[in-house]
């Protein structure tokens, strides 16, 4: 009965804590040392924020999964963005990381976790869905296997409604 409440408790505080997030713009810095707006990013198409560590393994199953989600989706705009929450002592670790998994899609690093905090972030991974009209289309915390499909189909979804909006440029 204690973990039945227990679950229930978490479920209304993350739900709560989900629900309450807006819109919020950033520029955090890649691996590369460059700048990287979220602005930018929703000019082209919907973006995939995903906070993620290097002692995190459903982040690293989630990445393992987006990737071929994103090389499917990004000449549509799509971009998942990869918002890394390790140390200023892991930053070496966390590019070798990303080169020996031959990922594509734009990593940055949250150092002070304060884009964490700004969209609610209470455990990872975490991923917000944004449509190009700056709207929160989908939340999700944690990952277990099967997830992706569901991300995919809200992708597919926000890239079918903002087909309007791109054509409206």
């Amino acid at each position: 009965m204690k973990k039945i409440l227990l679950i229930a408790f978490l479920f209304f505080t993350v739900s709560f804590n989900l629900n309450a997030q807006s819109y919020n713009n950033f520029t955090l810095q890649n691996l590369d040392n460059e700048d990287v707006t979220l602005d930018e990013l929703i000019k082209e198409g919907p973006v995939l924020i995903s906070f993620w560590a290097l002692w995190c393994s459903p982040c690293k199953e989630e990445m393992k999964k987006l990737q071929p989600i994103y090389e499917k989706y990004k000449d549509q705009g799509f971009t998942y963005l990869a918002v890394n929450q390790d140390n200023q002592k892991s930053i070496a670790k966390v590019k070798s990381f990303i080169n020996a998994n031959k990922y594509t899609f734009p990593v940055v690093l949250d150092l002070d976790k304060k884009i964490f905090e700004a969209y609610g972030g209470i455990g990872m991974p975490y991923s917000i869905l944004i449509d190009m009209n700056k709207n929160i289309a989908a939340k999700h915390l944690g990952y277990v296997t099967g997830d992706d499909k569901k991300i995919e189909k809200e992708i597919k979804e926000v890239l079918m409604a903002g087909s309007n909006y791109k054509g409206d440029k």
